[in-house]
């Protein structure tokens, strides 16, 4: 069975219809967005559910949506992410996990050292939360030296460059369809490949299947990805 997941309580039209379609949900928890009510809400219905719920904290830049890369003292940053990950935590109680959002994962994604700050910071909350991201990433990397464990994620709905990581948004083509994101869903979940944009098959393992909450089709896109894949757990 596969876990589904999205980014939610950050305020997109759809997420009420996105909640019961989803297995997994990662929480705005203030830096990009968010705030009591909106995570008391997304608790709420979290465990109305039974989804999984975690912290999805961001470099601290509402205006932005944390979209945009910052340069922080790593100890302002550590210190940011514990916070947002607490707000949560007080409000939710238990986390399953934690994955960073938007530019921050993206940074982390190729940067070691902002790995190891956001890793650092997790693990000051919590030695055993897990972190969702990808496989080849280097926060993956930082997790497994310093003992956390890694939920592998994978994306239905971006298309991928032949080296594992998503194409641009800012790039034609880089956002799926309802139709591609279900068959490469499909082709996760069979054969844990997709199709990159050059057109080469790639090898993209995975423990969760993210769809994004704020892109336009969402609902369809997941709809269709469950009739595809025929269940969730």
């Amino acid at each position: 069975m596969i876990d589904l997941s999205a980014d939610l309580g950050e305020g997109a039209p759809d997420e009420p219809e996105i909640w019961p379609l989803i297995t997994s949900a990662n929480v705005a928890c203030g830096g990009h967005f968010g705030d009591t009510d909106s995570m008391t809400h997304a608790t709420r219905r979290a465990r109305e559910l039974g989804t999984h719920i975690g912290a999805h904290p961001s470099y601290p830049d509402r205006a932005n949506f944390g979209r945009k890369s910052m340069t922080m003292l790593p100890q302002a940053l550590r210190s940011s992410i514990i916070e947002q990950i607490n707000a949560l935590r007080d409000i939710a109680g238990e986390l399953s996990h934690v994955k960073p959002h938007g530019a921050l994962y993206n940074d982390a994604h190729k940067d070691r050292a902002l790995a190891e700050v956001v890793i650092d910071a997790i693990r000051a909350v919590d030695p055993s939360l897990p972190i969702v991201c990808s496989d080849s990433s280097q926060m993956a990397a930082a997790a497994r030296a310093a003992g956390t464990l890694v939920i592998r994620e994978a994306f239905a709905d971006r298309r991928y460059n032949a080296d594992g990581s998503l194409v641009a948004r800012s790039e034609p083509g880089s956002l799926l369809d309802v139709l591609e994101a279900a068959t490469q869903a499909a082709m996760l979940a069979n054969e844990n490949t997709v199709v990159a944009k050059d057109g080469t098959r790639i090898t993209i393992p995975f423990d969760t299947i993210c769809i994004h909450a704020d892109m336009e089709h969402a609902v369809e896109r997941l709809r269709a990805i469950r009739q595809r894949l025929g269940g969730t757990h």
